[in-house]
């Protein structure tokens, strides 16, 4: 029997970020919805909204709210990947020269997955079957 992995990239998902010149895993699938939400403070829909207007503008400045999107981003990301840390490990750890690097390939891995609000809802009211 063929094995997935020899037959597609079971990796589509998956980057690496390097916070202080350590490789950490990052991906983001539906199970990063939580950790968005955790770090975030808000519902998945309202924080890719806020992420949608701050990235709408063309340039993002790094104010207050910027930060806290990027870092939930990066966070959700960090933790989906297999990496045990907090949210405020995250924010202490990252540079804020090295932010934006970092930020940029989260966000390409998330705009990536084209992941709506209704896809979340959709799974959170599905039924399991057995």
């Amino acid at each position: 029997m063929a094995r997935l992995s020899d037959l597609v990239n079971i990796n589509i998902n998956r980057n690496t970020i390097q916070i202080q010149g350590v490789d950490i895993p990052v991906i983001f699938t539906f199970k990063s919805f939580p950790y968005v939400e955790e770090a975030y403070g808000k519902s998945y829909g309202a924080f890719e909204k806020d992420m949608n207007q701050m990235l709408s503008k063309g340039q993002i400045t790094l104010g207050k709210n910027e930060i806290r999107l990027m870092n939930a981003l990066i966070y959700a990301m960090v933790r989906s990947g297999g990496t045990d840390c907090t949210i405020s490990e995250i924010e202490n750890a990252i540079p804020l020269n090295d932010l934006s690097g970092i930020f940029q390939v989260a966000l390409d891995l998330f705009n990536n997955q084209n992941f709506q609000k209704s896809d979340m809802d959709r799974i959170k009211t599905e039924k399991k079957r057995t």
